[in-house]
């Protein structure tokens, strides 16, 4: 594979304080809008909470991977005195702090998809440019620490995310309207403080409109596409129980609104430590040992965590799916940014190819809402749970068949 392009160019050291910067700035208010927005669907669409949620999610998510990809893609082809990542996440973080802004000023249900869909696209066309930095400013002998910081500061945004949502969990809108300021405030620092990398000078290839179009094409190549099934199945399995907790707090488990929110705090707290502890021991491990032990344990340890709820329509079953699901979470998240980065194909449109694996993130979004639904309503939550579990064990196995990392 070719030499990275980040080669000596920035110590760890330095950077680690702007990757936590930029993870715990999205990552906070996401966490906490998911659980309010479930929680203000009772107020939104009183007699269809969860087809609304599910709608808007979908929607979001679809736009979501559009966005992703575009922004990886044009922000590979930026020149600007700024560099070529900076302008994507500072423009990106306004458009995206005033959509979720907006679904708090409204119950209006059409508007408030309106707001979560810019919020969706303008977050995501900024993660983009997010996810490349590590590969422009790093070398890949630390990669995996990086990878690790990574997945930290998103676990730390969870837990956090999660207090925050339990604050407001009776008043949601307040909530949507504070918390999204956020991931302006970590954009702007990063924007400040990240060592400038001007590129109006670097050669560009001029491309027409068909061009571009056919540089937008993923890569063909086969070990890229297992990365991308498995990271793929693997947040899907994820998804179809972390996405509806608020619903399997109240109705599945029978919980009061204050204490199902009681309850999604402290699986936060839960999933923090638990991930928190996996990514320190994984991240910096897997760069002696190899990403693919981890990657492959992970979504099997998640489809173990989830057994409980099948059997159990107890709050400490839920407890225990957010342990096993935690370390499973964090143990992929800190060696999975560096398998990305190690499968790559081309190191010339690293932001765009970037963007297609980070959109395995968002495309379980666009299924998970609609499939977990579906199968609540035709064998109820425990149909959701047996699907978890299938899926997860598909998404350890598509790891087996990459072969270019270890």
């Amino acid at each position: 594979m070719p030499a990275n392009k980040g080669e000596g160019r920035t110590r760890l050291g330095r950077f680690v304080p702007l990757l936590l910067a930029a993870q715990l700035g999205w990552s906070i208010p996401n966490n906490a809008a998911s659980a309010l927005l479930q929680a203000g669907s009772s107020t939104i669409a009183p007699n269809d909470k969860i087809g609304f949620y599910a709608t808007m999610s979908t929607i979001g998510a679809i736009l979501a991977v559009v966005a992703i990809i575009l922004g990886g893609a044009l922000s590979d082809r930026t020149r600007t005195r700024f560099g070529k990542r900076i302008p994507w996440i500072i423009g990106g973080s306004v458009l995206a702090t005033l959509g979720l802004f907006s679904t708090g000023l409204t119950t209006n249900p059409v508007l408030v998809i309106a707001g979560f869909a810019l919020y969706q696209m303008a977050l995501n066309a900024m993660l983009g440019a997010i996810f490349a930095l590590t590969p422009d400013y790093l070398a890949q002998s630390v990669l995996g620490r990086a990878s690790a910081v990574s997945g930290a500061g998103v676990l730390l945004g969870g837990i956090l995310g999660g207090i925050i949502s339990a604050i407001f969990i009776t008043v949601p809108q307040q909530g949507l309207m504070i918390i999204p300021w956020l991931i302006l405030i970590a954009a702007i620092v990063l924007g400040i403080f990240l060592p400038p990398r001007p590129n109006v000078d670097e050669a560009r290839e001029s491309l027409s409109l068909l061009g571009f179009l056919k540089y937008l094409r993923p890569p063909k190549d086969g070990q890229f596409w297992w990365v991308f099934a498995g990271r793929f199945l693997f947040i899907l399995a994820l998804f179809m129980t972390v996405q509806y907790q608020y619903f399997i707090a109240t109705e599945y488990l029978g919980l009061e609104t204050q204490a199902a929110g009681n309850l999604l705090a402290l699986t936060s707290i839960v999933l923090a430590i638990c991930a928190g502890a996996a990514t320190l021991v994984a991240g910096p491990l897997s760069d002696r040992i190899g990403r693919k032990p981890f990657v492959i344990g992970a979504p099997l340890m998640a489809a173990v965590g989830v057994l409980p709820l099948i059997f159990a329509h107890q709050p400490w079953a839920l407890v225990v799916f957010f342990v096993l699901g935690g370390l499973a979470y964090g143990g992929y998240l800190s060696v999975d940014a560096a398998l990305m980065v190690e499968v790559l194909p081309n190191q010339e449109s690293t932001a765009k190819d970037l963007a297609v694996l980070n959109a395995a993130n968002s495309l379980p979004l666009v299924f998970a809402p609609a499939l977990a639904g579906l199968l609540v309503t035709i064998g109820g939550y425990q149909g959701s749970f047996i699907a978890t579990v299938v899926t997860a064990v598909a998404g350890a196995v598509c790891i087996f068949f990459v072969k270019r990392v270890r």
